[in-house]
């Protein structure tokens, strides 16, 4: 067989990590990356490919996957703050940016405020309050698709 010990793959770790763009430090990557090897120690088939292909193929199936399921909470994390709104939080995750305006008429109208408390509040009109909610809305719905009755 022709497989090396662990510390001798990191050269390989740090190339998967690097091509996915993977920020450094690594450490909790390069945990991850020898209990992969010691999996792929296990099943390996030398038959087929040699170690540093199989293992090289493992690691990168394996943090796209981390990846993938990172950008998926993300994802879910941002609809349940369309949906949930928190003040503390909101300017964080809210995409895609709102304007001045459109900011303090979302806030306003998350704290209760009527349209005639917003619009005298901003000294606009009413309709005008009317028109940004709407074009909010739009905005909103880009992120969040809800069953349709």
């Amino acid at each position: 067989m022709d497989i090396n010990s662990f510390p001798e793959y990191y050269g390989l770790v740090a190339e998967v990590l690097n091509r996915l763009n993977i920020p450094s430090p690594h450490e909790d990557e390069l945990q991850e990356a020898y209990f992969i090897y010691h999996k792929c120690v296990e099943n390996y088939d030398p038959s087929l490919s040699k170690f540093s292909t199989y293992y090289y193929q493992e690691l990168k199936y394996h943090f796209r996957s981390v990846l993938r399921k990172a950008k998926h909470r993300e994802q879910l994390l941002k609809k349940i703050m369309v949906l949930y709104p928190s003040s503390h939080i909101d300017h964080y995750f809210l995409q895609p940016p709102l304007d001045e305006r459109e900011a303090q008429i979302y806030h306003f109208s998350m704290e209760g405020y009527s349209t005639s408390d917003i619009a005298s509040l901003l000294s606009i009109s009413k309709s005008t309050v009317l028109r940004e909610r709407k074009k909010l809305q739009r905005k909103f719905s880009t992120y969040v698709s809800t069953p349709s009755d």
